[in-house]
């Protein structure tokens, strides 16, 4: 069975952190000249997971990816 994974785009002081914060998921987008990558998280390790990157000294901002709360199907209204 699939499991569910959610994205979390972690933004970091510096670009010699990149292979530290690899441990906390699957690397999908590292963009070193903003400094921020994407990395997808098993859904019931979400929470866990949010609060040790927070904890981190290296790691400016954490944010879960809101592409579950986007609409995916577009239906045209009947006039």
């Amino acid at each position: 069975m699939l499991t569910e994974r959610i994205g979390i785009y972690i933004y970091f002081k510096q670009n010699k952190f990149i292979r530290q914060l690899k441990r906390y998921g699957h690397v999908v987008y590292v963009n070193t000249k903003k400094q921020y990558m994407l990395v997808y998280v098993n859904q019931e390790e979400l929470d866990d997971t949010l609060k040790r990157l927070s904890k981190l000294k290296y790691v400016t901002d954490v944010l879960v990816s809101e592409y579950k709360n986007i609409k995916k199907e577009y239906t045209k209204d009947p006039v």
